[in-house]
C-alpha cells in the first residue's frame, strides 16, 4: 500500500518546519502544496528538501486538489491529507495506516470529538452543528466533518469531481463519497490547540458552506 502525505500551506512559516522535521519518520512520500503564501513558507519547505508546489493563492481546497491530482499521477493508492498549522499530531498517522491495512474503509476522518476539554466553545458547537447536518446529508454519521486530518482511497478521487476551491471542499468530499456509497469510518485522534489563527472568513466561508449545502439538498 503506497501512500503519501498532502500538506495544504498558506502562511505557516511559524509551524511547518516541526512538522516537517517529523514526518520523515513515518515516511518521505510528502508533498507541500503552498497556496499563495506571502510569507516564508515557501522557502523553510524548500530549505528542509521536502517537495512543493507553489501555486497562486486560491483556497485550501484548490490546495487539495492539486496534492490529489500529484498522488494520482504518481500512483499513490491512499492520501493522508494533515494541515500545516501544527494543531495535528503527525504521531496520528499510524493510527490511519493501521485502520487502512485493516480494510473496508474507503474515506478516514480524524475526530477530535472525544477529547474536547481545550476545544474552544465556539469550534465545539459549530463541529457539532456541521457534522450533525452534514451527517444527514450524507446519510451516515460522521463524528467530526470538520476536521482535516484524514486519509483517502485514491479511487475516490478519481471518481468523484470536486467543484469548490476553499474551506468547503473537504465538505463537499465527504457529501459526494457518502453519497456514492464510499465507505467513511473516523478514527480519535489528539489536536494540539497552539493558538495558531484560522485562515477561515467567517462571513465568506459561511456563505460559501451554505452555497455548498443549498447544491446538496
Amino acid at each position: 500500500m503506497k501512500y503519501l502525505i498532502v500538506i495544504p500551506a498558506y502562511n505557516e512559516e511559524r509551524y511547518i518546519a516541526s512538522l516537517l522535521n517529523n514526518l520523515p519518520v513515518v515516511t518521505r512520500d510528502i508533498i507541500v502544496v503552498d497556496d499563495g503564501s506571502k510569507d516564508a513558507t515557501y522557502q523553510i519547505v524548500q530549505k528542509i528538501g521536502i517537495p512543493v508546489i507553489r501555486q497562486p493563492h486560491q483556497g485550501k481546497g484548490a490546495a487539495l486538489k492539486t496534492g490529489f491530482k500529484y498522488a494520482i499521477e504518481n500512483g499513490y493508492d491512499w492520501v493522508i491529507t494533515i494541515d500545516g498549522d501544527g494543531q495535528h499530531d503527525w504521531k496520528d498517522i499510524p493510527r490511519f495506516i493501521e485502520t487502512i491495512s485493516k480494510g473496508g474503509a474507503d474515506v478516514i476522518i480524524g475526530s477530535r470529538m472525544a477529547d474536547v476539554a481545550a476545544m474552544p466553545i465556539v469550534r465545539r458547537v459549530t463541529n457539532k452543528f456541521m457534522s450533525s447536518l452534514l451527517s444527514k446529508l450524507i446519510g451516515h454519521y460522521i463524528a467530526d466533518t470538520q476536521c482535516g486530518f484524514r486519509a483517502i482511497n485514491s479511487k475516490v478521487l478519481r471518481d468523484i469531481v470536486l467543484e469548490t476551491s476553499h474551506y468547503d471542499t473537504e465538505s463537499e468530499l465527504l457529501i459526494k463519497a457518502g453519497r456514492a456509497k464510499y465507505n467513511i469510518s473516523s478514527i480519535p485522534i489528539r489536536t494540539i490547540y497552539n493558538g495558531s489563527q484560522s485562515n477561515i472568513n467567517k462571513f465568506v466561508d459561511t456563505m460559501r458552506f451554505v452555497k455548498l449545502l443549498w447544491k446538496a439538498l
